[in-house]
């Protein structure tokens, strides 16, 4: 990925972060990382969800009443002083219609508009089980006046999106706002597959609606072409749009089981694969210079070794990630499962996937997604769950602030959003899972994969059998691999007895079956050049080592003495330098330059570094 054009960056060491010079770019310097925590406000058990207002001096909240009821949403200050709710008071039954239980309605993922006037909000039945697919998100838009930050009046407005909901067989997830407040992205699934689709925002007289709505799948025939096969046959989901507007990202998988981030050109159609790495990577920011991204992964866990290591295309993986998704993402595991590290916009290079932000949590503790970046680029919110089985008090829910002190601000305008012309009308789009019968799919250097499909997304059986297959003329594939789904609402079995050969030898070997609730039971066997799994990953993990800071004499320059600052992060072999970092020697401080460098005059006696995020040297 590119960094985007139409973005300024103000003079700073955030420079070094955007075009570094050739030195720095080569070993991507990490940098400080200061994390605060908000108060949680009286009269609530847990804030989340938040996300910044147009000025950066405020943010929208989730908030959970500590007594009986839904959520709500709120706005405050930076520093979570001036807590207003805006949503108390509203009936969700309005948008939502009456509950089919006694559960409350709740209000969520608020995204603020451009303007300061209007904010996107998710309705749903409190709580929902995550992942359910019989859980019925509805969004509606809250318009404010004079803004957000002061509302005084206040609009609840529906937004009907085109596929309906539940009850016409259609659930919609995750919906984003472009920065230009006049597109909206989502995922909808149906019987035909998950599908990526955005549209143009307009309001009517009496609720807002979407005009000119296309799919970002990949879009392909279901010829005997591998590429095509691996381009539209795996899940996907909408994730985020870029800070110029102009890109969309989304996650998906060229292999099974690898949940990587993609890149969409909403111009063009061009397409480019951001994350390449075994563990899951799903929900993305990119900074406001372009030049950082914000990624959740699980990097560090090894929590996907099991399941994604051995290397196979994702001709039958949709339906199976939807389950192993659920697994990974029950109350248990998904304490394991994601945290955010911020990452070069360029994507990881020479073995650098990034830099974690959240290493030092406390106990029971774990970060939850989306990322927002402050409109100067500074500071990245975010907010953090609890465990119900620390037994501690509320809150369980709590608002955390990364700031980036080594970074200047940085100044951005969108630029507006593009029609995506290239990308197929949704009336005219079909889904993988519309299709059924057997294909034959030719590798792309020599054998041939068996696909058969039966059903639907939603209730079906697909397998695929695997002869001499290659790809890349390294690695061959020999096997069977299949899933059985008799309802999404129920149960899935996998079944797996494949051969890797060539470059790599393993083998997978797996029957599981995954059941309501994100819980599985059988066996599974995955092994790949001598590095073995038996079980899937257990619902304990080590938390991401904290980096330790490392200063060593870098030689003299006159009267002064160079301080070379390094480190290393979970997952990194390389030392790298840290800008920004204070030192300190025999009475005299410096900070550490871009390449990690601070000058100081020369004096014996100890040497002692300092940097947020990092254990001190010295």
């Amino acid at each position: 990925m590119r960094v985007r054009a139409g973005l300024v960056v103000v003079a700073g060491l955030a420079s070094t972060l955007v075009a570094a010079s050739a030195a720095a770019a080569s070993t991507h310097p990490l940098e400080p990382i200061a994390i605060k925590h908000l108060p949680v406000a009286d009269g609530y058990s847990a804030m989340s969800e938040p996300d910044w207002l147009p000025d950066g001096r405020r943010m929208v909240v989730v908030l959970r009443p500590a007594a009986d009821g839904g959520d709500q949403i709120g706005v405050m200050r930076r520093n979570g002083s001036g807590l207003r709710c805006l949503t108390c008071g509203l009936d969700p039954t309005t948008i939502t219609g009456p509950p089919p239980d006694d559960r409350p309605i709740g209000f969520g993922k608020p995204f603020a508009f451009s303007d300061g006037k209007r904010l996107l909000m998710r309705l749903g039945i409190q709580p929902g089980q995550p992942g359910a697919v019989t859980q019925n998100f509805v969004y509606a838009i809250l318009e404010c006046a004079p803004s957000v930050a002061d509302c005084e009046q206040r609009d609840l407005v529906p937004l009907n999106l085109p596929g309906g909901g539940i009850a016409q067989g259609v659930q919609n997830r995750e919906a984003r706002l472009s920065p230009d407040g006049r597109w909206v992205a989502w995922t909808e699934l149906s019987a035909a597959g998950p599908r990526m689709s955005v549209g143009r925002l307009q309001r009517n007289a009496g609720d807002y609606t979407l005009a000119g709505v296309r799919i970002l799948n990949p879009d392909a025939p279901l010829n005997g072409d591998s590429e095509n096969w691996r381009a539209v046959s795996p899940s996907f989901e909408f994730k985020n749009f870029s800070v110029d507007g102009r890109h969309a990202f989304y996650s998906s998988m060229y292999d099974a089981e690898n949940f990587d981030t993609f890149e969409v050109d909403l111009r063009t159609g061009e397409r480019e694969r951001v994350t390449r790495q075994t563990e899951w990577d799903e929900d993305i920011s990119d900074s406001p210079s372009g030049g950082t991204l914000s990624q959740y992964t699980s990097r560090g866990f090894g929590r996907m070794v099991a399941l994604a290591q051995v290397p196979r295309p994702p001709f039958v993986d949709a339906m199976l990630f939807t389950w192993t998704g659920r697994f990974m993402l029950n109350q248990v595991n998904r304490k394991c499962l994601l945290e955010p590290w911020v990452m070069p916009a360029t994507g990881p290079r020479r073995g650098f996937f990034g830099q974690p932000v959240n290493p030092d949590l406390d106990p029971g503790w774990d970060s939850r997604t989306l990322g927002s970046w402050s409109p100067d680029g500074t500071r990245l919110l975010f907010w953090e769950a609890r465990s119900d089985a620390t037994g501690e008090e509320d809150p369980v829910g709590r608002i955390t602030i990364a700031r980036f002190p080594a970074r200047s601000p940085a100044e951005h305008t969108a630029a507006p959003t593009p029609a995506p012309k290239w990308a197929p009308r949704r009336d005219d789009y079909a889904g993988y899972h519309s299709n059924t019968g057997t294909f034959v799919v030719q590798g792309a250097d020599s054998g041939t994969a068996t696909v058969t499909i039966a059903g639907s997304f939603f209730a079906g059986t697909e397998s695929v059998t695997y002869e001499d297959y290659s790809d890349d003329g390294r690695t061959f594939l020999d096997g069977t691999e299949s899933v059985d789904e008799p309802s999404i609402l129920g149960s899935l079995q996998w079944n797996a007895d494949l051969r890797v050969s060539g470059a790599h030898r393993g083998v997978l070997k797996s029957d599981l079956e995954f059941v309501t609730g994100g819980l599985a039971t059988g066996t599974i066997l995955s092994r790949l050049d001598g590095r073995e799994r038996t079980s899937l990953p257990p619902p304990r993990c080590r938390p991401l080592r904290v980096p330790r800071l490392r200063v060593s004499r870098a030689g003299r320059h006159g009267e002064r003495m160079r301080i070379r600052v390094r480190s290393r992060i979970t997952g990194d072999r390389r030392l790298r330098p840290v800008i920004g970092a204070a030192v300190t020697a025999g009475g005299h401080s410096a900070t550490t330059n871009d390449h990690g460098v601070a000058k100081l005059p020369v004096a014996g006696g100890a040497i002692r570094a300092e940097a947020a995020g990092f254990r001190p040297a010295g």
